[in-house]
């Protein structure tokens, strides 16, 4: 695939394991394993890729079947680097699973992290890569490089991308779409205890700008001679691969996404900081899927909403827990909307049956209402059974239209909170294109 005028191709980062094909496994490890018998036994260990992730290990059939009642087995992998233990569960004489390992210390100098990323969507940099095999020279647009909190990340997508993702979209598969290398700007040496926070929000925090739970796994730590010193073989949070987004970024749109992660990463690097944003994150993302039923979406996104008002009316000091306890959801919401200068009202023409329950009313009790008394209201109702239900499906799509004014409020006040001024797509709008 040629491209025409790339500016200074260079070579793609190589993953330490292949890429995979849509829920095919990833091999980690295949030769001599210890442990399961007198001597070494061939066999091999796997990452799954297909209706989630699993660490499998199966052995030759030359292995004794005595393993097969133990409850659990540490496997001794022989790898070239140096053996690595890791715990399995057998299944079977054939072998079994794991919950993964994590190989060398993590408090190591290392020069760079490797890791592999599953499920991003179509992102690539405007830089450009190209490889060289036997038969072909293929180039294309594939790298982005980002510097934030001190670290140099490089993203590169996979070379055969357009294929692999052609019809991922129609089935809950997995496959590693790209990789990352993350060195310190200045070069100096760091740790993967000083790393993992900066992971972790990537992890995150591009999962929050998706919309869906994207996962960078399977880091891989280098010292300055580029010996493996470090390793983490552990499955993280990813949903199944989707062409379309739900979340509040698009996906092209580079300079938004690392205005948006130069402020994440930094959070993430305070502890005081990291657990609150990570759950109102996890909240989020949650709110914004587009799939299954709506009712869980609402109640998670006004989960998050609850925790963002306790955080800034009673852990900043604005009210004592008493004055919190004693005002109504509404008015408590209202206020931190507000104060986060994020308009209450209503749009006639995205949330169109809000609209009519507001009209409705005006009409029966001579009040005005916004999008905070919605959103409170159909929670209240769905969530505490003295109150009646019914009437929440009396107006057919106001709960599709709390759910909508949920993930919105919830995701600008997160984006509030970190101080973001980017670009935003507006979550109360479903269809039409991006804005």
């Amino acid at each position: 695939m040629a491209s025409m005028n790339m500016p200074s191709a260079g070579q793609p980062l190589a993953p330490v394991y292949p890429y995979n094909k849509p829920s095919q496994p990833v091999r980690l490890y295949d030769g001599p394993i210890g442990g399961l018998a007198a001597t070494d036994v061939p066999g091999r260990v796997e990452l799954t890729c297909s209706n989630g992730f699993s660490f499998e290990w199966e052995v030759d059939d030359c292995a004794s079947p005595d393993f097969a009642n133990r409850d659990e087995v540490p496997l001794t992998l022989r790898r070239s680097l140096g053996d690595m233990t890791m715990s399995g569960v057998p299944r079977n004489i054939g072998g079994g699973w794991s919950n993964g390992a994590s190989f060398g210390n993590p408090k190591s100098p290392l020069t760079r992290v490797v890791v592999h990323w599953f499920n991003l969507p179509n992102w690539h940099g405007p830089l450009g890569l190209v490889a060289k095999t036997t038969s072909e020279e293929r180039e294309w647009s594939g790298r982005w490089v980002h510097q934030a909190s001190g670290w140099k990340i490089t993203l590169d997508v996979r070379p055969d991308y357009q294929e692999i993702w052609r019809d991922l979209h129609t089935t809950n598969v997995y496959v590693m779409t790209h990789v990352m290398e993350v060195r310190r700007a200045d070069g100096s040496p760091f740790t993967a205890d000083e790393v993992e926070p900066a992971l972790t929000a990537m992890h995150v925090g591009i999962s929050f700008a998706l919309g869906r739970w994207a996962a960078p796994m399977l880091p891989v730590g280098e010292d300055s001679d580029g010996r493996v010193v470090w390793e983490q073989w552990q499955a993280s949070h990813c949903d199944p691969a989707r062409r379309s987004s739900d979340g509040w970024w698009y996906d092209q749109d580079h300079k938004s996404l690392g205005d948006f992660l130069d402020l994440v990463i930094d959070a993430f690097g305070d502890p005081d900081r990291l657990a609150p944003l990570r759950f109102q994150m996890m909240y989020a993302i949650s709110a914004m899927r587009s799939r299954d039923f709506v009712e869980p979406r609402i109640i998670m996104g006004t989960a998050g909403l609850e925790h963002i008002m306790w955080e800034r009316l009673v852990l900043n000091g604005a009210l004592t827990k008493q004055q919190y306890k004693h005002r109504p959801a509404h008015d408590l919401l209202r206020e931190v909307l507000r104060d986060a200068q994020i308009p209450v009202g209503i749009d006639a023409d995205l949330l169109p049956t809000a609209t009519q329950y507001a009209a409705r009313v005006k009409a029966d009790r001579k009040i005005d209402i916004d999008g905070a008394d919605v959103v409170t209201w159909v929670r209240n109702r769905l969530v505490h059974p003295q109150e009646s239900q019914e009437l929440v499906y009396r107006l057919e799509g106001l709960t599709k239209d709390a759910w909508l004014l949920a993930r919105h409020y919830l995701v600008l006040l997160i984006l509030n909170s970190l101080e973001y001024k980017g670009s935003y797509r507006d979550l109360t709008r479903i269809r039409g294109w991006v804005g």
